[in-house]
Formats: C-alpha cells, structure tokens, sequence
C-alpha cells in the first residue's frame, strides 16, 4: 500500500510543471506582442501609423491605472481622466512660463500627487456606487477648473505648444518612449496586483469588514492603491501632452473617464492584456473608423454590447477562459485505480488472492 503512495506522490510531482503551460503561453504572447511592437518604426508604414500606435499606448497606460484599482479592489474610478488632464496641465503651465522639460516632469508629478490625493481623501471611505460618484464629482470639479482658471490652463483655448524634450523629438523616438514607459507601467501594477498588498485589496474588495476585523487598515489601503494608480494615470497624461503638444479641459471631461472604463471592459477587469485591447478598439474606432463613418460612436456602442452579451469577461478573459476548457477537454482520461477493471486486484479484505487468505488464516493459528 505504502508504495502505491509513494507511486501516485512520485506522478503527482513530476507532472506538476506541465500546469505552467497556460503561463508559458501568456509569456510567450507577452514576447510576440513585445517584438511586433518594437518592429513597428521599421515595418515601412507612414509616420501617421507610428503616432497612432503612441496614441493607443498611452491611452493603455492609463486604462491600465483604472485597471489596476478596478481589477484588485474593485474601486471603478469615473475620474481618471481629471488626473491625467491635471498632469498635461502642469507640465504646460511649466511650458507657457519657458521652463525646461525637467521642470515640466516636476510640475506634472507635482499635480498629479496633488490630485491623487484628493480623490483618495474623499473616496476612501466610499464603496461601490458611492465611490463611482465621488471620482464623477471630483473629475468634474477639475474639469470646471480647467475652464474657470483662465489665467492658468487658459480657459477654453488651453495650452497649445509644449515641446517635449530635444532628443524626443523624433517620432519614432518618441514611440519608444512611450512604448517603454507603457510596458514598464503595465509590469509595475502586475507586480503590485500580485503582491502582499494586490492580495489584501483584493479581500478588501471581497469583504471590508472582514479584512477589518482582522486588523487591516482599510482606508490606508484604498488611498495607497489610489497614490499608485494616480502616478500611472498622471505618467500617461504627461505623455500625452508631449504627443499632441496641447492640453484643453476636454481632456478632464466625463466621456474620456467613460471611454477608460469601455476600454477596461472590453479588454477584461482584471487581465494584463485587458487594456491594450480595449484602448486598441476605442481608439482605431475613433481615429480611424471616424473617418469613414459619422454615427462612430453607435459602431462603438455595438461593439460593447456584443462584448457584454457574448465575451462577458472581456475579449482577453473570455478568450483566457476559452482556452482553459479546451485543455480541459483535449486532457486524456486518468488511468484507472488499482482494483478497477483492467486493474491488478486491491490488496483489501475481501479482495485478496486465495493463497493470501489461506497464508493468514494459518498464521492466526499459529498464534492461537
């Protein structure tokens, strides 16, 4: 018996790597991406494709901040927007006064904590609903800002010519920045997500009031992982000011806060692909289907609701959940237990072979 054990423990252990497939092939999708991304300035295609693949990067970056707080603890921010928007505007008040681009990356970081911290402070004591509407507000109060402060963020014309960088300069450099900030961006909140801290948002998004009685601070957390995906969100409005070389309160209005949680849906709440996905869709059907259709914002309504209806997971999720049943079903069946058909007898009592039997009613006899 005690060899069938060590037997089955022996299979067991051997066969454990095989179920780091489904991480392989997440690594190697990761890498493909990753080198198709990198082949893109060199591809031949026009300077318009590179800059509208920035633009899908960035916009993914920041999708990837809302992810972050949505996925790990399940805080739907509808005010993102407003953070990326106060980091532009730093870095192009600091460009309308003529300082350098180093001060442009210190203002920018200076709005963006600024503002972080102020939807922490108002939105870690809410869940649920209620924290959607307190980003809403806050979101709408910087959108408002941005439009009174004329003196500051120039009122409804914005900011227009904020040079990024000298060595930036070229679009194809540029790209690579961008390209390098939105991997690294992406690899930080997965780090995060999988940490101490990523597991303890996520038992705060199941159960608060578990979490604290156990001794958690719940507040401290939700502002932490606030300050942590604020940072991401302001690096992704950075950029996008030194792409588009203007900011103007459009960019803190409601709809783009809308298109980040569009963009997250269908991609998948969660899913490390997620937001490259969705930022992929909204972006190409506003740039370029726009182009060629006027109603594009229904085409972008249909897509979401096949999403919902079909791919509730997301496109990444589904398609992750997709290719877990088929490996289920492509799995062989166990081979069957010693003592069923096809098996050598099981070394039970009422199973034995007859010369055991008759070996151990002798030995009682002898005892006897």
């Amino acid at each position: 018996m005690s060899n069938r054990i060590v037997e089955t423990r022996t299979v067991r252990t051997l066969g454990a790597p095989r179920r780091d497939r489904g991480q392989l092939l997440n690594l190697a999708l990761l890498g493909a991406l990753l080198v198709v991304a990198i082949a893109v300035p060199y591809l031949g295609v026009s300077g318009f494709v590179v800059s509208l693949t920035s633009t899908i990067l960035i916009a993914a970056t920041l999708a990837t901040s809302v992810n972050f707080l949505a996925g790990n603890g399940g805080m739907v921010s509808l005010g993102h927007a407003g953070i990326a928007a106060a980091s532009a505007y730093g870095a192009g008040w600091a460009s309308r006064q003529g300082f350098d681009p180093g001060m442009q990356v210190v203002f920018a970081l200076g709005m963006t904590l600024l503002a972080s911290l102020v939807y922490g402070l108002l939105s870690m004591r809410t869940s649920g609903i209620y924290f959607l509407m307190v980003t809403l507000a806050v979101g709408m109060l910087i959108y408002g800002l941005a439009f009174r402060l004329s003196s500051v963020t120039g009122g409804e014309n914005g900011i227009s010519g904020i040079r990024r960088p000298e060595w930036m300069e070229s679009y194809w450099v540029f790209y690579y920045v961008v390209l390098i900030a939105f991997v690294v961006a992406t690899a930080v909140m997965w780090v995060i997500g999988n940490s101490p801290f990523g597991a303890s948002l996520r038992g705060i998004r199941d159960s608060e009031s578990r979490m604290r009685s156990l001794g958690y601070s719940v507040r401290s957390y939700k502002m932490g992982a606030f300050m942590m995906s604020g940072t991401v969100a302001g690096l992704a409005g950075l950029l996008s000011v030194w792409h588009t070389h203007f900011v103007s309160p459009s960019s803190a209005g409601v709809d783009r806060s809308v298109h980040l949680i569009v963009m997250v849906i269908l991609g998948g709440v969660g899913t490390l692909l997620g937001p490259l996905i969705g930022a992929a869709i909204v972006v190409l059907v506003e740039n370029v289907l726009s182009s060629h259709i006027d109603r594009w914002p229904t085409v972008l309504g249909l897509i979401f609701i096949l999403v919902i209806l079909f791919a509730r997971a997301g496109i990444a999720g589904s398609t992750r959940k997709l290719y877990r049943r088929l490996r289920a079903r492509s799995k062989p069946a166990p081979p069957p237990e010693r003592g069923e058909s096809g098996g050598a007898p099981a070394l039970d009592d009422t199973h034995r072979a007859p010369h055991h039997r008759a070996s151990q009613q002798h030995q009682g006899k002898d005892l006897q």
